[in-house]
């Protein structure tokens, strides 16, 4: 078609399949001067020729590009974490100035918990050492009376006694030192009890003893009745100043309370001194106790250790008096118990005043 249509015009071209070479063919003709024509064909390449040529220049492409990508989100990554990286978890207020804003709430969290971490590790830290010196004291504590009973049975047992005014002699002591002890065996018994209600979850039952009307007149009545004789030999006058109040409590804690209060106020004494027992309801309604002496009062560095476990402001006069040092560390988980606070007011030379102060009576049982 193309040769005819070159003989007729001049030029001609057409395009066509052939089925000699099984591909896509362009031909052109052209007539020559000489009335001559001459035709050129020329093969075209198919679509999937195209495709396939094109496959490795898309490849380098795509190679050239993941390359770039790569080294363009690794420096774009490490701009992003740079911030996070610069967190100093140790100190996270430190690192407000830096960090996004988002991680600001994050970073008040984590020194939130790290204050706390670090208070718990410190009531840990202060815990553990209570109980080792607790354990340290108590086995001094033990001791001392065992020792005494042991030696004193010793020379009872090997006939080492010469008459009757001895044997009574080791018989007293041993008596004196077997109470001693057994008042120590109390007072930790109730120091583990007093322990294991502070830590029991809600509800769970801890044999402190039922929850009960007290009157507190009543009480200081009884303990002074009890000390009475104890006062007389210490040469100190014990005496009372009641107003009819009535708290919620039980009743045994209670009365340790008052009379580990009281029995504190005559061992630390003067001859001729005082000691007075007082109860009533404050300004703010809250009922209260207090006990008063004229002794040798606490001085202001000691103040805030005399309710700690075996401690003694005056250990020599504690000791001849047969104290456990456990009285006032009773005192102040009792009054835990009950939910009271404690106020101590002292002056050397002068005397000490303790106040217990019970919250407002409500419905509600101890815990």
């Amino acid at each position: 078609p193309e040769v005819v249509e070159a003989f007729e015009s001049g030029s001609g071209s057409a395009e066509r399949s052939s089925s000699t070479l099984d591909e896509i063919m362009l031909y052109r003709a052209v007539r020559l001067d000489n009335g001559q024509v001459v035709r050129l064909a020329q093969a075209q390449p198919g679509v999937a020729a195209i495709l396939l040529s094109m496959v490795a220049p898309m490849l380098l492409i795509a190679a050239a590009g993941a390359v770039l990508s790569f080294f363009m989100a690794r420096r774009e990554s490490r701009a992003i974490i740079a911030p996070l990286q610069e967190v100093d978890l140790d100190h996270p207020r430190r690192s407000y100035e830096h960090a996004y804003a988002e991680m600001v709430p994050m970073l008040e969290r984590i020194e939130s918990q790290r204050q706390e971490l670090k208070r718990q590790m410190a009531v840990l830290a202060d815990n553990d050492r209570m109980r080792r010196e607790f354990t340290a004291n108590i086995t001094h504590e033990l001791k001392t009376p065992l020792t005494a009973i042991s030696g004193y049975a010793e020379l009872i047992a090997n006939g080492m006694v010469e008459g009757e005014d001895d044997l009574r002699n080791f018989g007293g002591r041993i008596y004196r030192e077997a109470g001693r002890l057994a008042a120590l065996v109390n007072d930790i018994l109730t120091l583990s009890n007093l322990d294991e209600a502070e830590r029991a979850t809600e509800g769970e039952a801890v044999p402190i003893g039922s929850t009960e009307p007290i009157e507190l007149s009543r009480a200081i009545l009884t303990v002074e009745q009890r000390l009475e004789q104890v006062a007389r030999q210490a040469n100190v006058t014990i005496s009372h100043e009641t107003k009819p109040v009535v708290i919620k409590g039980v009743s045994r804690l209670i009365d340790e309370l008052i009379y580990n209060l009281a029995s504190n106020a005559i061992r630390y004494n003067r001859p001729g001194g005082t000691v007075t027992l007082q109860c009533g309801t404050n300004d703010e309604g809250h009922p209260f106790l207090a006990v008063a002496d004229t002794g040798i009062g606490i001085a202001p560095e000691e103040q805030g250790k005399v309710f700690e476990r075996f401690y003694r402001v005056d250990k020599s006069r504690s000791k001849a008096r047969g104290g456990t040092g456990l009285g006032l560390a009773i005192v102040k988980h009792a009054a835990l118990y009950h939910h009271a606070t404690l106020d101590l007011s002292s002056e050397l030379g002068v005397g000490t005043t303790i106040t217990v102060t019970f919250p407002v009576q409500q419905d509600e049982p101890f815990a």
